[in-house]
């Protein structure tokens, strides 16, 4: 078991541009920006975020020139990197230190999404660091958080081209899912007839008498056998 620390934990949703849906008296503003999921990360917390976060685990890992050598990227796109690295960040996570262990920026669920609708993306960044006497002296980090929005809406806009490898990796996601879907719908309408089918036999057996259920189960043993004999030929 690891050690008990105290951390402190924040995520913050973004409007996206619906503000209006949200907040009834706020007007829907030009606050949308492109989704896709990106973070900084300290190399001790990387397995356990990619295997326990859906989100992470679409993204590919790689150390930065810029970054301290114990913190490390996790990312769909080296643009998207770029972008996001500036010199602010940069210095608010030399200032944090090690008690850093995950500023993320994501618009995919952290679960394993199972059904359509638990696809659809929603846009926060979250940010995770344990609290000692550098942390509780230091608020840089914190601080560039509360305004990562802003930097967002203003910043985060990329080219089709970039955006178009994102998406790929939901669309491929989605595919599974809606397959995995269909499959279990079929199989419900499968077993459906099957009942159906066997209430309608049931109701005929019980309606018969005993010559006329004899004759009828005989039949059904032909048939099946007449099947059986023909998927033995199909596959010889």
């Amino acid at each position: 078991m690891p050690a008990p620390v105290e951390r402190m934990e924040a995520t913050a949703y973004s409007f996206d541009g619906k503000e209006s849906e949200m907040v009834k008296s706020a007007k829907a503003g030009n606050s949308t920006y492109d989704g896709f999921v990106w973070a900084i990360v300290h190399k001790d917390s990387m397995a356990t975020l990619r295997n326990d976060r859906y989100d992470l685990s679409l993204t590919s890992t790689k150390d930065h020139p810029k970054l301290p050598i114990w913190a490390t990227v996790m990312s769909e796109s080296a643009e998207v990197t770029e972008a996001m690295l500036t010199p602010e960040l940069l210095k608010a996570v030399e200032e944090c230190g090690e008690d850093l262990e995950a500023l993320v920026v994501s618009d995919q669920p952290m679960e394993q999404p199972k059904k359509l609708d638990e696809t659809i993306p929603r846009k926060r960044i979250s940010l995770s660091y344990r609290l000692t006497s550098r942390t509780l002296t230091s608020t840089s980090i914190f601080a560039y958080f509360l305004r990562l929005p802003d930097f967002l809406v203003s910043t985060a806009h990329f080219r089709p081209e970039v955006m178009r490898r994102i998406r790929q990796t939901r669309e491929d996601e989605i595919r599974k899912i809606k397959k995995v879907d269909d499959e279990e719908k079929a199989e419900g309408r499968r077993v459906m007839s099957d009942k159906a089918k066997k209430e309608k036999r049931d109701g005929l057996l019980k309606g018969m008498g005993a010559e006329e259920q004899r004759k009828f189960l005989d039949k059904e043993r032909e048939k099946d056998t007449r099947r059986n004999q023909k998927r033995r030929t199909t596959k010889a």
